[in-house]
């Protein structure tokens, strides 16, 4: 697998696409029909290489109205997903505007499944507004900038959120824009260098 980066795109040449990938790239193509979105968390290592699992795929979204819900809800809903939280379209937006996440899967499991939230901070904005489109042969996503990725992995604190951070630096410490880096690691009041991340 090689990368070719560029500031707000990257190509992935030679790509396995996986089960997961094609999950993923699959649901996407429904989301694109009513809103931004942008992935961020667990699923960017993994869709760069690194070999770990998920259960789901954190993905946030620009607010729309309840009506172009309950459409992008039908349409799921036909195309054989399921939504785990509710079966009800009102109250599964009611929890989107109460700043929770609602639940995706393919119809009979759980597992891996999509949580959708609408954007609700400055960096969920600055997530969504400066997305970084990820192409593989014809299809793509949309994701977090790596910028932001590697301070807020830094920020969750986890062991796995910690070696998320450090495979990101790894692969593209060359690539980013450090200044930028530096921005959101005093924002989120984070320190790399005690695992290599040193800018």
């Amino acid at each position: 697998m090689e990368l070719e980066y560029k500031k707000d795109s990257i190509y992935i040449k030679n790509k396995v696409i996986t089960e997961l990938d094609k999950f993923v790239l699959d649901f996407v193509k429904f989301l694109e029909r009513f809103t931004e979105y942008t992935i961020v968390s667990g699923y960017v290592t993994i869709l760069f290489g690194r070999a770990r699992g998920t259960e789901d795929i954190d993905t946030l979204i620009a607010r729309f109205d309840k009506n172009m819900f309950i459409h992008l809800f039908k349409l799921l809903i036909e195309s054989d997903y399921n939504f785990l939280n509710s079966e009800n379209a009102n109250e599964l937006y009611e929890m989107l505007e109460e700043g929770l996440a609602i639940r995706i899967a393919r119809k009979n499991t759980v597992i891996p499944n999509i949580e959708l939230k609408f954007v609700k901070d400055e960096f969920d904005r600055y997530s969504l507004e400066n997305k970084i489109k990820v192409a593989m042969n014809d299809k793509h996503i949309f994701i977090s900038p790596i910028e932001l990725q590697i301070p807020y992995k830094l920020y969750l604190g986890s062991d796995k959120d910690i070696e998320d951070a450090i495979y990101l630096w790894d692969i593209f410490k060359e690539k980013i824009d450090l200044s930028l880096l530096k921005k959101f690691m005093d924002k989120l009041n984070v320190d790399g260098e005690k695992y290599g991340i040193k800018i």
